[in-house]
């Protein structure tokens, strides 16, 4: 009875870790919304979901805040429907989670679904329940690898608000400086 009982504890810890994976993993197909239509500059931001509402959250909250500087926002999910061509675009921002201290997956594979980011200033939205800095730095390095600008690197922790994420909109991309 000990033994069937650990055959399915290890069963059941298999499984979910296999879950994790895949959905850690995995592109999300979402609609492209487009925050304040009437903006004078635009931004696409990509991000991956994550296990947790916690990366989304806070590029949205990112993107608010962009859009409270008078800035178009379109975010989407990463995936082969996200958009690639960058030309209407005047800042790129990737959300991504941190899993396994890298980034998500995702985000890497469309970036070089993209390929050349034709020199576009990017901000990289990282989020994580610890220490993330290996995470931003392999983001950092691929968006460079592909001819793309980092501007700033928002590394975010569980517990942090959404006011962070928003203020850092806010205060990074003012569009008279711009």
């Amino acid at each position: 009875m000990l033994l069937i009982s650990i055959i399915i504890v290890v069963l059941i810890v298999a499984s979910a870790s296999i879950f994790v994976l895949i959905k850690a993993n995995s592109d999300f197909a979402s609609e492209l919304k487009v925050l304040n239509p009437n903006g004078s500059q635009t931004a696409l931001v990509i991000y991956h979901p994550g296990l947790s509402s916690f990366n989304e959250d806070m590029t949205f909250a990112f993107g608010d805040g962009l859009v409270d500087n008078g800035w178009r926002v379109e975010i989407t999910t990463a995936s082969d429907q996200a958009p690639t061509d960058l030309s209407k675009y005047s800042l790129l921002v990737l959300g991504s989670p941190v899993y396994g201290g890298s980034p998500s997956a995702s985000i890497k594979r469309h970036v070089e679904r993209i390929g050349d980011l034709g020199g576009i200033e990017s901000v990289l939205v990282v989020t994580s329940g610890g220490i993330n800095a290996g995470a931003q730095t392999v983001m950092h390095q691929l968006i460079e690898d592909y001819n793309g600008v980092v501007k700033t690197v928002l590394s975010l922790q569980t517990g942090d608000s959404l006011d962070v994420a928003k203020e850092a909109g806010l205060e990074i991309f003012p569009l008279e400086n711009n």
